[in-house]
């Protein structure tokens, strides 16, 4: 981390760990674990082993995980080789690696054309 007031603003949810509810994180939230439930963050990135069923949004995600449910990033969103998203994902700028998963609705921007994906590599 950049400098003391971005720990203090940040919040890590270690391997092996499950919350619930609503969470709002000034700064950075980093998810090993698991959250059921909606997270709003300035940055969010999700482990290898990182799992969130619910609403996220964030002005940067980054995705090594699953999420599902609603995902909204407003300035970039990752989906690593790894990484697995279901849902209904709004993006303003976006980046699939070979082996990343997307299925659902995508939209690019507040009000973009939503494109319908299905299994991986294919579109409905």
């Amino acid at each position: 981390m950049s400098n003391q007031t971005d720990s203090l603003e940040s919040v890590v949810i270690g391997d092996g760990v499950v919350v619930r509810g609503t969470f709002t994180v000034p700064s950075k939230a980093i998810v090993n674990g698991v959250i059921e439930g909606d997270l709003t963050a300035e940055e969010v990135l999700i482990g290898p082993t990182g799992k969130i069923t619910g609403r996220v949004s964030a002005k940067v995600i980054d995705v090594r995980g699953q999420l599902h449910n609603t995902i909204i990033s407003e300035k970039s969103l990752i989906v690593r080789s790894t990484g697995k998203i279901a849902g209904k994902v709004q993006y303003s700028e976006i980046e699939i690696e070979k082996g990343g998963e997307i299925e659902g609705t995508l939209s690019q921007g507040a009000d973009g054309p939503a494109l319908q994906v299905g299994a991986p590599g294919t579109v409905a």
